[in-house]
């Protein structure tokens, strides 16, 4: 009897909120398609896998191909690496949209403040293609205006890319020129959703911007930057295929090789498309694992969570 009474309220709701479900309608069947659909084809990573025979009448191979791929000998550096990686794109990248909107946030001059964020947001819809040759442009060498400045303060030119002593800071300061602007975006939005009578009452009271900042602003995103830190570790086992497949090379494959790489390799150019599949399961099971973890820890924490 209970069951049916909250069964009948529930329906109430939801014809009371029809017009909201509706719009919703579209973006649950985008995920139905691209994001549920698809993992019928798990299976791969368990099969011994042919276009003759399918998903279905390829024969069962169990866990062999995980087996190979923490059997393989670089294994393990390949996991390091991503992970490193992943990290630092995660420590340092982070708070950097978190700073942006805060810096954004204090600027009072309106035409300014739209064009620092149209410049801040044009890097993001660049292909990795064109950014990494725009990096090869500016810092080679061989007459690239970076290195032309370093030369008239009298140092030597400096080899930035493929140079395992440059690689991390070009990954990472690459990886948060291109989304910083990006990434700004929802915390810009959080930041127009606090209520301005909180800092009229603060300057009333003698706080200062950065007071206001330390105690209203930031708090009053805390929300939004837990829920996208919750959403950022369950990706720290993808360190980003195609800026790692540019930016990586011969010189720096021993702390540039990672699964997302290794993966799309084995998958696409040698063909073993079930050996790719089982290591980019490993990488979200280990994401799914490390999401699940986190929540829970920032249920406790904070009373915050994705769900």
């Amino acid at each position: 009897m209970k069951n049916r009474l909250e069964n009948s309220r529930l329906g109430k709701r939801i014809w009371q909120h029809k017009l909201f479900y509706l719009f919703m309608l579209p973006g649950i069947i985008w995920f139905f398609l691209f994001s549920y659909v698809p993992l019928y084809g798990i299976q791969v990573a368990f099969r011994d896998y042919t276009f003759i025979g399918g998903f279905t009448g390829s024969p069962w191979a169990g866990f062999k191909y995980f087996e190979q791929f923490f059997n393989y000998y670089q294994s393990g550096d390949i996991i390091r690496n991503t992970v490193i990686i992943s990290l630092m794109k995660l420590l340092i990248g982070f708070p950097m949209p978190i700073i942006l909107a805060l810096l954004l946030n204090e600027v009072r001059k309106i035409r300014f403040k739209k064009t620092i964020q149209t410049l801040s947001y044009l890097p993001y819809f660049v292909s990795w293609i064109v950014v990494v040759t725009l990096m090869q442009r500016l810092l080679t060498p061989y007459g690239g205006p970076v290195n032309d400045v370093v030369s008239m303060l009298g140092a030597d030119p400096i080899q930035f890319l493929n140079n395992p002593t440059w690689f991390y800071q070009m990954i990472v300061g690459s990886d948060i020129w291109k989304n910083i602007g990006w990434n700004s975006i929802i915390f810009m939005a959080a930041i127009a959703g606090i209520d301005q009578q909180l800092y009229e009452a603060a300057k009333m009271d003698g706080a200062g911007r950065f007071r206001q900042m330390w105690h209203i602003t930031l708090p009053g995103i805390r929300n939004v930057a837990i829920i996208l830190f919750i959403l950022a570790v369950g990706n720290l086992m993808s360190a980003g295929y195609e800026q790692l497949l540019l930016l990586n090379g011969p010189a720096t494959a021993s702390i540039g090789s990672v699964l997302d790489v290794h993966a799309i390799n084995s998958g696409i150019r040698e063909g073993r498309l079930s050996y790719a599949a089982a290591v980019g399961l490993f990488q979200s099971i280990i994401g799914l694992i490390l999401i699940l973890t986190v929540n829970r820890i920032a249920r406790k924490v904070s009373d915050v969570s994705l769900f």
